[in-house]
C-alpha cells in the first residue's frame, strides 16, 4: 500500500478525474471470493459430476475423466491403471467398513486398499447414483430401475432389483428410497412402494433431484421448477420464481438448514424467508453450477460444468466491492453509514453515495464540487450534516439528505497538503488532523448556524508543520490525535505528548485508538502495536508484534467492534484481537485484498466491519454458524522409494542397497490450506519433533532397523492433530551384516588363524634373535634418514637456516593464528646490497662466508621465539613474533642494519657489507600472507631505492608509486 500522503504527493494535480456517474449502479452486487481449481493443482478435468468426503476428510471429485482425492494440497487422479475401467464418473459413496464404491458411465468399481476392481452388480451400463442406508444396503440407481444390496457377511453383496422403470434422483433417507419415476415422486420403504408426489399437488415434470432440509422440509428439482413441501403440510409449494434453469439437476441441504440449488446461473441458497444467489454478479468465476457440498470445516464447494471446481473463501463471512460494483476507484480510504443509512465511501477517485436500496444516488469528485479526488476523511455532524476530508487539503460539507453545500481549503483557513482525519466533539468544533500542516479546528460548531472557518491550533512540542494523521475522542470527550511526534491528547484546557522518551519504539504514529481508559497506538514503521495503561501522571506500554500472533508488524488502522474486540489491518490481512486471542483474516479467508490503507476501518450500527484495501472495499459480518476450533487431520499421501512406491497399509522391508524413501503429508483442512503447519519425527532414529511448512521429507541413508514415521498437523488456531498419520518401514541388513556371514566368517578366521600359529610359531622362535638385531638397526637407519630428508627439505644446506619451504608454511600458520587472535606480528624482508661484488671479486667461497655470517647475526638480533629463514640467494627473511609494540619492531630492524656496520671477517681481511630491510606488520598494512608479502617487499625496495644500508617501513603511498609490485 502507498500511504496516502505519499501517494497524494506524487501525483498531486496529475489525476485525470471521473465523470460523475449518471445513473444508478447497483452495490447489491457484492462479491464472495473465491479459490478455482484446476489442472495446475492436479484437477485435469473440469467437467465436475459428483463430489463427496470421506471419513477420514479426504475430498473425491468425479469428472468426465477420471476419479480425483483432494489432500489440501494437490489432487491425485484414479483411473485406468488403478483399476477404474469407465473414467466417467457420476457417483460416489463409501460403505460402512470404509470401501469406496463409484457409479460410471459404464458399471459400478470398488476401492479396496489402493486399488479398484470392477464389479459384476448383475447389470451393465450407465450408473447414475450410488448411496448406503443407515441399515447397511447398498443402493444403486441404473437407467433400467433401482437394485439393493444386502451384505451377506464376508464384504461382499447380493444384489436385487427393487424398482424397475426409468428413474432419476434417487436419495436415501434413513432407510426409505426416494426416487422419480413416470414423471413423478415415489418413495420406497423396505419393499413397499408408495406414490407421494402428485398426491400431495406434484405436477409431473422430470424431477432429477430430491433433498430434505434440516428442518425436514421436502424439495424436489426438475431442470425449470424447484418445489417444497413443507414439514407437517401435506401439499407441495412451487419455489421456481426467481431460480433459474438448472441444466446439472443438483439439491443439496447443509446441516444448518441451508438448500442449495444449482442453475444455469450459478447457485441460489434458500436459508429461511432469505434467498442468497451465488452467481458471476456476485464473484463466482463461472456460471453453470453441478455438485454443491459443504465440507466438515463449513467449506462451500462448488463443481462447475466445464469451469473446475471452486471452494467458497471462509465461511460467506466477507462480502467485497469493486469499481465495477459501483466504487469510483477501487483503492478505498474511508467509508461512513449516515442517519439514513446511505453509504458514503471515498476512495482515490472521489465519493459515491450508496442509498439504503443499495444503488449509487450520488458520486462527486473535483469535477463537480469536492477539494480533491482522493477523499481520505468522512464524519457526521449530530445534525446529519456530512463532512468530507480529501486531497488537495479541503473539507466538503453535505446536508442531511447528501445534497452537496460547499467546499472549505485554503480561504477558509485551513492551510496544508490533505485532510488525514475529521472528529467532530462534544461542542460541535469540527477537529483536522492534516499532513504537512499540523492540526486545525472550526471556529464555531458546524451546526448549520454559523460560517465555517478554521484555525490552526498551536500543539506545545509539536512544529506548525509536523504531520498530523488520525484523530478520536474518548468517552470523556477527551481528544487523541496520531501525529508524526507522538500520541497527542487535550481535554479542553491541557495539552499532553507521549512519545518515545515515555517508552514508546518510535514517536512517528499513523493511529490511535481509545478504549476503555486505555490508549491503542500504531506506528508508521513496521513496529507493532503498543497499548497505553494510565495510572495517574504514570503511564505503563505493552507492545504486540508478530511474535505475540500480529500477522504482520506494519499497521494501518485500528478500531474496537461491538463486542470489544480489536480490529488491525495490515499490509498482510487483518488481525483480531479477541480476548487475548490474535484471529487473523487474509484473502484466504474471503478478505478482498490482504494490503489494507490508513485508517480505512469503520464499524457500523449492525456489527458489520467496513475494511479499505487498494483492490476494493470489504465487509465482515459473523458468520451465522460458528464451527468451534477443530485440529486438521494429518495424512500420509504417498511413500516413494528408489525403484517404486509403497502402499500406505503395509509395512514395506527396504533393502539396504535402496534405503531412500520420500515421504509426502498433508492436512485436511482446506479453508486454511496455505497457513498449516507440520511436525514430525522418526521413531527408531533420534525421534524428536521437528517443526516444518513443507509437505515432504525424504529419509536416505537410514541404518539397518525398525522404524514408525508420525507426522501431525495445526493450522492458524494453533490446535495440533489429536492423532498423528503414521508408516511404519523396514531397513533390512546388507548380507555382510546378517547372522549366517557372521558365524561363516568366524569358522574361516578360526581355521585359518590356526594354520598360522602352527606354521608362523616354529619360525618365530627360530628369527626372533635376528629379527631384533635387524629391527634395531634399521630402526636407527630410518630415523637418520628421516632426519637428513627433514634437514634437506626445510633447512638452507649452507646456513642450515629454515628455507622458503618452511618459511611460507610457518608463515602461513602464523597468519591464521594471529587473525583468530587479533595479534600483531612483523615480516622482515632482508636483502645484502654488495654481496655480487664480493662473489665476483673474492669468490663464491667469500661468498658462501658472508651467507653463513649474515644468517648467525640474524639469529643474534631478534629473540630465540622469533623465525629466520634465507628465501634464496641474498635475501633473509625474518618473522618478529607478538612484538612488545611497534617501536620493539624498528628496533629490530634497526639493530641488524647496524650489525653489519663493522664488515665481515674472511681470511685476514674485512669485507664490507650492507643490508636493507622492508619492514610490514600484520593487521595495520595486511590482514593476509599474499599482501603482507607484497608490503614488505614494497618497502625492502624503497630502501634500496634510497642507497642501501637502511630499513624501511611500509606506507600506502609505496603501493602508488609501484602498482604492478
Amino acid at each position: 500500500m502507498i500511504r496516502p500522503y505519499s501517494l497524494f504527493r506524487t501525483t498531486l494535480f496529475a489525476l485525470i478525474a471521473l465523470a460523475p456517474v449518471l445513473f444508478a449502479v447497483c452495490v447489491s452486487a457484492q462479491e464472495r471470493t473465491y479459490r478455482q481449481y484446476g489442472p495446475s493443482d492436479g484437477l485435469a478435468n473440469l467437467g465436475i459430476n459428483c463430489l463427496f468426503q470421506d471419513h477420514i476428510g479426504y475430498l473425491w471429485v468425479g469428472t468426465d475423466n477420471g476419479l480425483y482425492r483432494y489432500d489440501g494440497s494437490a489432487f491425485q487422479s484414479f483411473g485406468h491403471t488403478e483399476g477404474i475401467e469407465d473414467t466417467e464418473i457420476r457417483s460416489v459413496a463409501e460403505a460402512p467398513n470404509g470401501d469406496l464404491w463409484v457409479a460410471t458411465q459404464g458399471g459400478m468399481a470398488r476401492r479396496s486398499g489402493s486399488r479398484f476392481q470392477s464389479v459384476d452388480v448383475g447389470a451393465k451400463g450407465l450408473f447414475l447414483a450410488v448411496a448406503f442406508d443407515d441399515a447397511g444396503h447398498l443402493y444403486l440407481e441404473h437407467t433400467s430401475g433401482i437394485l439393493r444390496g444386502t451384505p451377506d457377511g464376508r464384504g461382499n453383496y447380493q444384489f436385487t432389483r427393487v424398482v424397475s422403470g426409468s428413474v432419476g434422483g434417487m436419495l436415501i433417507r434413513g432407510e426409505d428410497v426416494w426416487f422419480r419415476r413416470d414423471g413423478d415422486l415415489w418413495k420406497l420403504s423396505g419393499d413397499s412402494l408408495e406414490r407421494v408426489g402428485s398426491p400431495a399437488g406434484l405436477p409431473s415434470d422430470l424431477w432429477g433431484a430430491i433433498a430434505f432440509d434440516a428442518a425436514g422440509n421436502l424439495w424436489v428439482r426438475s431442470p425449470s421448477h424447484l418445489y417444497e413441501r413443507p414439514k407437517g403440510e401435506s401439499r407441495f409449494v412451487d419455489r421456481s420464481e426467481g431460480v433459474p434453469n438448472a441444466q446439472s439437476i443438483r439439491l443439496f441441504a447443509d446441516v444448518h438448514g441451508r438448500l442449495f440449488v444449482s442453475t444455469v446461473a450459478g447457485v441460489v441458497i434458500f436459508e429461511g424467508s432469505k434467498r442468497i444467489y451465488l452467481d458471476p454478479a456476485h464473484g463466482l468465476p463461472s456460471d453453470v453450477a453441478g455438485p454443491v457440498l459443504l465440507d466438515r470445516q463449513d467449506s462451500l464447494w462448488i463443481g462447475m460444468r466445464g469451469g473446475g471446481l471452486l471452494r467458497r473463501l471462509g465461511q460467506g463471512q466477507w462480502v467485497s466491492w469493486r469499481k465495477s460494483d459501483g466504487l469510483l476507484n477501487d483503492s478505498v480510504w474511508s467509508m461512513m453509514h449516515d442517519h439514513a443509512n446511505r453509504l458514503w465511501v471515498g476512495t482515490s477517485g472521489g465519493l459515491s453515495i450508496f442509498g439504503p436500496d443499495g444503488k449509487v444516488e450520488h458520486t462527486y469528485s473535483s469535477h463537480n464540487g469536492l477539494a480533491g479526488d482522493n477523499v481520505f476523511a468522512i464524519t457526521a455532524s449530530p445534525a446529519g450534516d456530512v463532512f468530507v476530508g480529501t486531497a488537495p487539503a479541503g473539507v466538503s460539507r453535505f446536508d442531511a439528505e447528501g445534497k452537496f453545500l460547499g467546499t472549505y481549503a485554503a480561504a477558509a483557513g485551513l492551510k496544508a497538503d490533505q485532510v488525514n482525519a475529521l472528529l467532530i466533539d462534544r461542542n460541535g468544533i469540527l477537529w483536522i488532523a492534516a499532513a504537512s500542516g499540523g492540526c486545525f479546528r472550526s471556529t464555531a460548531p458546524v451546526d448549520g448556524r454559523n460560517p465555517i472557518r478554521f484555525e490552526h491550533v498551536a500543539v506545545p512540542g509539536i512544529a506548525a508543520d509536523d504531520y498530523f494523521y488520525d484523530i478520536h475522542a474518548d468517552r470523556q470527550g477527551r481528544l487523541w490525535m496520531a501525529t508524526s511526534r507522538g500520541a497527542v491528547s487535550f481535554d479542553g484546557s491541557r495539552w499532553k505528548v507521549i512519545t518515545k522518551a515515555d517508552g514508546l519504539k518510535a514517536s512517528d504514529l499513523v493511529s490511535v485508538v481509545p478504549h476503555n481508559g486505555d490508549l491503542w497506538i500504531a506506528y508508521r514503521d513496521a513496529l507493532g502495536l503498543a497499548r497505553i495503561q494510565f495510572n495517574g501522571d504514570r503511564i505503563s506500554i505493552k507492545s504486540y508484534t508478530q511474535q505475540d500472533g500480529l500477522s504482520s508488524d506494519l499497521i494501518y488502522a485500528l478500531a474496537f467492534d461491538h463486542l470489544g474486540s480489536l480490529w488491525v489491518t495490515t499490509d498482510n490481512g487483518v488481525s483480531v484481537l479477541d480476548q487475548d486471542r490474535w484471529i487473523r483474516y487474509g484473502t484466504e479467508d474471503g478478505l478482498i485484498w490482504d494490503d489494507g490503507n490508513d485508517h480505512a476501518i469503520y464499524i457500523d450500527d449492525d456489527r458489520g466491519v467496513w475494511l479499505g484495501t487498494g483492490r476494493g472495499l470489504s465487509l465482515f459480518h459473523e458468520p451465522p454458524y460458528k464451527i468451534p476450533p477443530r485440529p486438521p487431520v494429518a495424512v500420509i499421501t504417498s511413500a516413494i522409494g528408489e525403484s517404486q512406491e509403497y502402499q500406505l497399509t503395509e509395512n514395506p522391508k527396504l533393502e539396504y542397497a535402496q534405503n531412500s524413501l520420500l515421504l509426502q503429508f498433508s492436512a485436511l483442512n482446506f479453508a486454511t490450506e496455505t497457513r498449516t503447519h507440520f511436525r514430525y519425527r522418526l521413531l527408531g532414529s533420534k525421534g524428536s519433533w521437528i517443526d516444518t511448512t513443507q509437505r515432504s521429507v525424504h529419509f536416505e541413508g537410514l541404518p539397518p532397523g525398525d522404524y514408525v514415521f508420525e507426522v501431525i498437523a495445526a493450522g492458524p488456531n494453533g490446535l495440533w492433530s489429536t492423532t498423528s498419520a503414521k508408516f511404519a518401514f523396514t531397513i533390512r541388513r546388507p548380507w555382510w551384516l546378517r547372522w549366517w556371514f557372521f558365524i561363516l566368517c568366524a569358522l574361516a578366521i578360526f581355521t585359518l588363524v590356526n594354520a598360522i600359529i602352527r606354521y608362523r610359531v616354529g619360525r618365530l622362535i627360530a628369527q626372533k634373535e635376528l629379527l631384533e638385531r635387524q629391527v634395531a638397526e634399521r630402526t636407527a637407519e630410518l630415523q637418520e634418514s628421516h632426519r637428513r630428508l627433514e634437514e634437506i627439505a626445510y633447512h638452507d644446506a649452507l646456513t642450515t637456516l629454515p628455507n622458503r619451504r618452511m618459511f611460507t608454511d610457518e608463515f602461513r600458520s602464523l597468519v591464521s593464528l594471529a587473525k583468530r587472535h587479533r595479534q600483531v606480528f612483523a615480516l622482515l624482508l632482508v636483502d645484502l646490497d654488495t654481496f655480487k661484488e664480493i662473489n665476483d671479486s673474492y669468490g663464491h667461497d667469500a661468498g658462501d662466508a658472508v651467507l653463513m655470517q649474515t644468517a648467525n647475526l640474524l639469529r643474534a638480533s631478534v629473540r630465540e621465539s622469533d623465525r629466520v629463514a634465507r628465501l634464496g640467494g641474498d635475501e633473509f627473511a625474518v618473522l618478529l613474533i607478538w612484538p612488545a609494540d611497534t617501536a620493539g619492531i624498528y628496533t629490530v630492524a634497526q639493530r641488524i642494519v647496524s650489525a653489519f656496520a663493522s664488515g665481515l671477517p674472511f681470511r685476514g681481511s674485512t669485507l664490507q657489507v650492507t643490508c636493507s630491510i622492508g619492514v610490514a606488520e600484520f593487521l595495520s598494512d595486511s590482514d593476509d600472507q599474499e599482501g603482507l608479502y607484497k608490503c614488505a617487499d614494497l618497502a625492502l625496495y624503497d630502501a634500496k631505492n634510497a642507497g642501501g644500508n637502511q630499513w624501511r617501513r611500509y606506507h600506502e603511498e609505496l603501493t602508488a608509486e609501484r602498482p604492478s609490485a
